[in-house]
């Protein structure tokens, strides 16, 4: 009997549903942690989470492994899940390890970028103003994202943009503590249009400078 392919029976069906819904899960409790909505150093319950997102207590599980890889809660055993602080030293350490990194990505982006990736890069940043105006926190936040996510595809380097993506999803949260009101969402605003302008000249000097000026700017005083 020749076996069958392509199943969209019952089983099929509920794996596609569980998995949207972990991932949906996901979505929100890390928007929630990103956000502050949920606090650092707060203790994290499956049932409560469930109870008040009103997901699943296996969606949540999963969402929950998934933060714990992002670096956002520790999976504590016998105690739960806990909110990760973030302390000045893990602040530095991670800095340190992004900036070598981003530098060397700008400097590829300014060697490889096409001129539509630029047109496109420049087109998303001046989004950033009229955020900027409202004080949309939570779609500058989405902006600084996108952009860093564009100049990775710039790089046409796809370890090195793997990597940087999973420090940046680590490190998202600092850029809520010190980016606060609206002279800090502009010196943001400036700090990606000097890296775009790098890569735009195709100076990669100028880039990774502006770079290290950008990341560097997170850093406790």
């Amino acid at each position: 009997m020749a076996a069958v392919s392509g199943s969209t029976g019952p089983s099929r069906r509920r794996r596609e549903t569980s998995g949207s819904l972990s991932e949906a899960a996901y979505r929100l409790l890390k928007w929630q942690i990103l956000s502050l909505e949920i606090a650092p150093g707060s203790f994290l319950n499956e049932q409560d989470l469930a109870a008040s997102t009103g997901f699943g207590r296996t969606p949540i599980h999963q969402a929950l492994h998934r933060l714990q890889y992002d670096g956002l809660v520790e999976i504590r055993p016998r105690k739960g899940v806990i909110v990760r602080s973030w302390s000045p030293a893990d602040v530095r350490c991670l800095i340190e390890v992004r900036r070598p990194l981003e530098e060397a990505m700008v400097r590829l982006a300014a060697e490889r970028a096409a001129e539509p990736e630029i047109v496109a890069a420049r087109k998303l940043l001046a989004t950033g103003r009229p955020m900027i105006e409202a004080g949309d926190r939570e779609g500058l936040l989405r902006l600084d994202h996108a952009f860093h996510g564009a100049i990775a595809a710039m790089a046409r380097n796809p370890v090195l943009a793997e990597v940087v993506e999973s420090l940046h999803q680590r490190s998202t949260l600092l850029w809520f503590l010190p980016v606060s009101d609206q002279p800090e969402y502009e010196a943001v605003q400036k700090q990606h249009e000097a890296i775009l302008a790098g890569i735009s000249a195709r100076d990669g000097v100028a880039a990774a400078r502006a770079m290290r000026v950008h990341l560097e700017s997170f850093l406790p005083s």
